[in-house]
């Protein structure tokens, strides 16, 4: 694979690879314990200033690390304290799935997605834009999310900050990673205990041809 030049994205700094396909999550604001907050703030900053050499090797260790913290709370999120609203009220699960629509084909390809109460899981591969260049998975992260929270925002009538500042992404490596992830991706309602089967999940999404 080509590689492209290191982001910063996020929770630390990424690289990213022409054709990767990204598991991708992101949540709601208030809904990471404030000291796994202030960690992941920590451990960007430490981690920003030993990529100057950029050492990809050191990255990926450190960005392995993070999300492995990070997955440990995602199944737990079902049962973080209600906000008054759910993302899976069908208004707000509307404006999050056409968003995901509506840049497919643009920006980059969709391959999964399960919106969950509080969070959401997307599956992307990145596309080119007309100079050649691949999109920037932070910038796709940025659109959604942006267009989402005002929308959804609208919808209820609030204003702020409605996403936490944080995105998770990881690149997958092979095909039994991205079966494993496709199937982590459908079947994260039937875990947390919301449907029997993945497919009576109103708010997902898997597109075969794309496997």
């Amino acid at each position: 694979m080509k590689e492209e030049k290191i982001q910063y994205w996020s929770h630390g700094p990424h690289y990213q690879f022409r054709d990767s396909i990204v598991f991708i999550t992101w949540r709601l604001a208030g809904t990471l314990p404030n000291h796994v907050l202030e960690l992941f703030q920590q451990l960007r900053a430490t981690t920003s200033d030993k990529v100057s050499s950029h050492d990809l090797e050191l990255i990926k260790q450190e960005n392995t690390r993070l999300f492995r913290l990070y997955h440990e709370y995602d199944l737990e999120l079902v049962n973080w304290k209600d906000p008054g609203f759910s993302l899976n009220d069908s208004a707000l699960a509307e404006i999050i799935t056409g968003a995901l629509h509506f840049y497919d084909g643009k920006i980059y390809d969709l391959h999964a997605y399960c919106v969950m109460c509080n969070h959401v899981h997307i599956l992307i591969r990145a596309l080119q834009d007309e100079q050649g260049e691949i999109h920037r998975i932070s910038e796709c992260v940025r659109l959604l999310k942006s267009y989402t929270s005002h929308e959804i925002n609208k919808v209820l009538h609030k204003s702020g900050q409605l996403w936490d500042d944080f995105h998770f992404d990881r690149i997958i490596r092979d095909t039994r990673n991205y079966d494993n992830v496709v199937n982590y991706i459908l079947m994260n309602p039937v875990a947390s205990g919301l449907v029997s089967k993945p497919e009576e999940w109103r708010d997902s999404y898997f597109n075969p041809n794309l496997a």
